[in-house]
């Protein structure tokens, strides 16, 4: 913190591009701090569904310092990632805050304030890093639908085991 109590930066979002920016603040000996919603680090990547893995070969799923822990031609499956990222937040003694769920974000003159569950937080940089996918999106017509239909969205996804038998072609 600043000696007037605000940070540099403030973080939100403690996925792979808060905990990659976390690295380079630290490296610069910013003041910052990474809020997460999440009880864990990872925990975004551990609520996917089971059988998830990365698209691209460990040797390009590593976050700068630190090469991901796996066979550079294998593709890492989803609590392999949660994993790597936890560790990557322990390694580099990142200033991660879990289960902060941001509820307000404002100006105030010359820095910005984050506040949550009573708790406020100053900075005078925020960087807002919580992924383009957080809230599912249901069209209208679902609720149209005939409720023999049965429906749920894909963050509700983890197994085949979820869903009804279909017809054998």
């Amino acid at each position: 913190m600043t000696n007037n109590g605000t940070l540099d930066t403030l973080i939100i979002g403690g996925g792979q591009a808060g905990l990659a920016l976390g690295h380079y603040l630290k490296e610069q000996n910013r003041t910052f701090l990474i809020l997460d919603a999440h009880p864990r680090t990872g925990d975004a990547w551990r609520q996917r569904w089971d059988s998830l893995r990365v698209f691209t070969p460990a040797k390009y799923d590593g976050l700068p310092g630190m090469p991901f822990p796996a066979d550079p031609l294998s593709f890492p499956g989803k609590d392999d990632v949660a994993g790597y990222l936890e560790g990557y937040a322990a390694r580099f003694n990142l200033p991660v805050l879990n289960g902060v769920r941001i509820e307000h974000l404002w100006r105030d003159g010359n820095r910005f304030v984050a506040a949550s569950n009573g708790r406020r937080w100053e900075a005078h940089n925020v960087v807002v890093a919580t992924g383009c996918s957080q809230a599912p999106k249901i069209p209208d017509f679902a609720a149209e639908l005939n409720a023999a239909v049965v429906q749920f969205h894909s963050s509700e996804y983890r197994n085949p085991g979820q869903l009804q038998e279909g017809p054998s072609w």
